[in-house]
């Protein structure tokens, strides 16, 4: 075998194992979307009147620049 027909042959096995490994990651998020969606009976970022925040939650961060001063989550400071 040539080292370019070689050289080929490994570029496609590559290539070939890279789309497995997308197919799989995307069947797998598919999976776990719809077991995290039955579990907490709300959708993607869903607000439901049963739930007091969005699916992915929320909480207050408490951000401080180099020089200790606190910083609101845009940028600003407080």
């Amino acid at each position: 075998m040539t080292p370019k027909k070689h050289e080929f042959e490994h570029d496609v096995k590559m290539d070939v194992e890279a789309r497995v490994r997308q197919g799989v990651k995307a069947i797998l998020e598919e999976v776990l979307e719809e077991e995290m969606t039955q579990h907490l009976q709300a959708g993607y970022r869903e607000l439901t009147p049963t739930r007091r925040g969005e699916r992915n939650g929320r909480y207050v961060r408490n951000l401080h620049d180099p020089g200790g001063q606190d910083r609101a989550p845009g940028g600003a400071p407080r």
